[in-house]
């Protein structure tokens, strides 16, 4: 069963994942460089990533009565804008580097063109004779989304609640050597109606939702060779809703709004060759773990609506669309008794 979840879910992944990451050719200046142009590449991802983590956890704002449950696989994939697929380098924030062409400064970022990026240099003209003084900011993996996919779970409890949980074994992806992946996360939800004088007259469903959630992703960036280059992302996501749903007949039509509180990680660890300016006596050295920064841009209101299509008494589909800092599409298939 386990093989079975971790091939639909990993190839759904491996999609956007197919390129192949090489970010050490990029660690060149001084560490405030490095971590400057690791932030410029790497952010979006860990970003987008944790974005991912908020969708997927409801298609319906009832909340099942007690011991009524719901299992199924919730696939999804997060847009990246524009803006997050491209960053701009600022040469004045540039200590040891220059741009070989300053009007050549637009570089892709993970989700960018799979082409070479801008074009970089030491500005001392003792280190310019070095090999590796020169390069070129990484190339993006060509696709400007963010694919996630996890197994959901709910069961109804007492006082009108809903506890639910989301979870993806940890395992490699397929179409990406070296990698590993694995998230879980429980979200819970609660029925307003109980509140509201003659609540049980009103035609909808409406309920509060709020969910945490945490996902770790692990990429070699030279799988092939005998070395512990690495990219280490992290992620974890708390979410609040306010859920509004309408059955009519089999279809269900429901949305969500609310405010996602993201925290994103990146880590490039290993040992990579390196000029070191501080010491241009002996600059070619090697340089350990040379990035480990956070982020928490991504966080923001995000609401989506969806439709949900319930078919032979047990089973059903939904989709929705979700607006925020990143759009998203996501999909459930799954069963459920007492929706």
């Amino acid at each position: 069963m386990k093989r079975i979840i971790n091939l639909l879910a990993f190839s759904f992944i491996g999609l956007s994942l197919s390129a192949q990451i090489n970010f050490g050719p990029s660690i060149a200046g001084t560490q405030n460089d490095i971590n400057y142009l690791g932030t410029g590449y790497l952010a979006p991802f860990s970003e987008a990533m944790a974005f991912g983590l908020t969708q997927g956890w409801y298609n319906t704002a009832k909340v099942k009565r007690t011991g009524r449950f719901e299992i199924g696989f919730t696939p999804s994939i997060s847009i990246v804008p524009s803006e997050f697929q491209n960053f701009t380098i600022d040469p004045n924030k540039l200590e040891e580097l220059e741009l070989v062409n300053p009007s050549d400064n637009v570089t892709p970022t993970v989700f960018g063109e799979d082409a070479p990026g801008a074009r970089l240099r030491y500005s001392d003209p003792a280190l310019q004779n070095f090999s590796g003084s020169s390069f070129n900011m990484p190339s993006g993996i060509g696709y400007n989304i963010a694919p996630m996919m996890a197994i959901h779970a709910g069961v109804g409890l007492p006082f009108d609640f809903e506890i639910s949980g989301h979870y993806l074994p940890n395992s490699g992806i397929p179409f990406l050597d070296g990698s590993e992946i694995g998230m879980w996360g429980i979200g819970l939800k609660h029925d307003l109606k109980r509140y509201i004088p003659g609540g049980k007259a009103i035609p909808i469903s409406i309920a509060a939702f709020a969910s945490y959630s945490q996902m770790d992703l692990g990429q070699d960036l030279e799988p092939d060779a005998n070395n512990d280059k690495r990219i280490d992302l992290g992620a974890d996501a708390f979410i609040t809703r306010l859920l509004i749903s309408k059955k009519v007949l089999f279809l269900t039509f429901y949305g969500g709004f609310g405010y996602n509180y993201l925290n994103s990680s990146f880590k490039v660890s290993g040992t990579y060759d390196y000029i070191n300016p501080g010491n241009p006596l002996n600059p070619q050295q090697s340089i350990k773990d040379p990035i480990d920064l956070s982020s928490t841009n991504g966080s923001g209101w995000a609401g989506n609506l969806g439709l949900r299509i319930k078919f032979l008494v047990f089973g059903y589909v939904s989709a929705d669309y979700t607006f925020g800092v990143y759009n998203a599409t996501n999909l459930n298939l799954g069963f459920s008794w007492d929706i």
